[in-house]
């Protein structure tokens, strides 16, 4: 039987790959997570900090009948852009893997997946990257742990005999709480917030900023397809939905989902200002009997810090960072998923489920 360790479970891609494949009857799923989850509770759950060699390898000792994993765990920084950029953090992903790796030395793996996203074109040094970019045109010019775990990944697979496949999301839109880079989770809290206030839905970025996005659940079903496709083990893919959003256009939809009226565009630096709305929140959720009151252990800074670089910066690229997904396709896998109905469909989600209102 095919057992899938998803290691990073609670994050937004973790999270989709555990209900696609948790509720299986053919699939054995287990979730590596540090925080304890509140779902998939049919899955086996395993909690270690993958920066302690011993404990990951204790925590997995148990799992040495895995055959499949799935990689989406990372470390960032408090200041998460800079981190992006930071030779010791990218050391420490790489260790986080390597200790993975090391633990499952001995499992009969066949399959692997890595994540990595569109810093692997150097889209977060500021210089301009190729549009659209493909595959090659990948730039190992500069401190990024995306490489450093993929020539570890490669040697591994290669002196074990097992496939691996990389997969280079667009913005990822999913359900998840407490990850580093999850917009779904600020664009809710946002507007929430200013309703609370009884303010109209004011967008903050720029109004002609365009760009892809990746649904986790898409992410999710190309994982499970590069399993069974032997073309795509030892190859990197792009993966997005195959539309764009303009995101000051997308606000009108955002109002009407909660039922506001559409304000005039703002400059409000969310990183800075919405943590202090922290109280607001609370009184929101023990009104609305949320599951969750913290603001920061919903959204968390390093996400408002995401929301501003992504749908609500005010300095687009001159060229937006788009990719070709073409590659994929031709491979085989051509799912689409309509960007904008996609993240209502996760912020409906998120409220069904207690976290929002």
């Amino acid at each position: 039987m095919t057992k899938v360790l998803i290691v990073g479970a609670l994050g937004v891609v973790g999270r989709a790959a555990m209900e696609r494949f948790a509720c299986r009857s053919d699939l054995r799923t287990v979730g590596l997570a540090r925080r304890a989850p509140d779902f998939a509770p049919q899955a086996d759950w395993v909690s270690c900090d993958l920066q302690d060699a011993q404990a990951t390898r204790q925590a997995l000792a148990p799992y040495l009948d895995t055959t499949n994993v799935v990689y989406s765990a990372l470390n960032e920084t408090p200041d998460l852009l800079h981190g992006w950029r930071d030779p010791n953090n990218v050391a420490l992903n790489t260790s986080m893997l390597r200790n993975t790796l090391t633990a499952l030395h001995d499992a009969p793996l066949r399959h692997f997946t890595l994540l990595q996203g569109t810093k692997a074109y150097g889209v977060h040094t500021g210089r301009p990257m190729r549009v659209p970019a493909r595959e090659p045109d990948a730039l190992r010019d500069h401190a990024n742990f995306y490489f450093e775990q993929e020539d570890l990944l490669a040697q591994r697979a290669r002196d074990a005999g097992f496939g691996w496949t990389i997969l280079r999301p667009q913005i990822v839109l999913g359900v998840a709480v407490g990850s580093a880079m999850n917009p779904v989770a600020a664009l809710g809290a946002y507007a929430l917030l200013l309703r609370e206030a009884g303010h109209p839905l004011s967008y903050p970025g720029h109004p002609h900023l365009l760009t892809e996005c990746t649904d986790a659940r898409l992410i999710a079903a190309a994982i499970e397809w590069s399993w069974n496709e032997p073309r795509a083990h030892g190859e990197a893919f792009n993966i997005a939905n195959g539309d764009v959003i303009v995101w000051e256009t997308f606000f009108q939809r955002l109002a009407d989902h909660f039922q506001m009226p559409l304000g005039p565009a703002s400059n409000i630096r969310l990183a800075q200002e919405m943590p202090a709305h922290a109280p607001v929140w609370q009184h929101i959720a023990q009104r609305e009997g949320l599951r969750m009151g913290d603001l920061q252990a919903l959204v968390g800074n390093r996400s408002w810090q995401y929301a501003d670089a992504t749908w609500a910066s005010r300095r687009p690229f001159p060229v937006p960072p788009l990719v070709s997904t073409i590659k994929l396709r031709q491979f085989g896998f051509g799912a689409c998923i309509d960007s904008e109905e996609c993240i209502i469909e996760h912020l409906a989600s998120m409220q069904q489920q207690g976290y929002l209102p």
